[in-house]
Parts: C-alpha cells; structure tokens; sequence
C-alpha cells in the first residue's frame, strides 16, 4: 500500500471512473492544478471515497502562507 499526499490547494479535479470491459474495476483520477494526472485504484470503499474527494475539493480552504 502506497500514501500519497497532495494538498487540497493543489487540486484542480476529481473524476471517477470504471472499465468498460469490467465495471468492478473502478478508478478514480485525480487533476493537478499543474495538470498532473493521478489515478487510484482498489479503494475499500469506493463511493464514500469519490464522495469525500469532491466535497473537500469544493468546501473552501486556505491558500498556503
């Protein structure tokens, strides 16, 4: 298992997605405001975890100081 951290002030977009050939297989990519693709797989819980990711990508934050 690998921990990524991306701070919420650098991210740009998060999408989710599925395989056309297995719908099990669910991604979810995340956008950099660089434009830095990141896509994630395997998530425990799936729907919970895309729903977090776009809530805290639209809930203000600070910018960093």
């Amino acid at each position: 298992m690998h921990q990524v951290i991306i701070p919420l002030h650098n991210l740009k977009a998060v999408n989710s997605s599925a395989s056309k050939l297995n719908q099990a297989e669910k991604y979810i990519q995340i956008i950099s405001v660089d434009n830095h693709e990141f896509w994630f797989m395997g998530f425990l819980n799936y729907d919970s975890a895309v729903k977090h990711l776009k809530d805290a990508l639209q809930s203000p934050h600070p910018a960093p100081h």
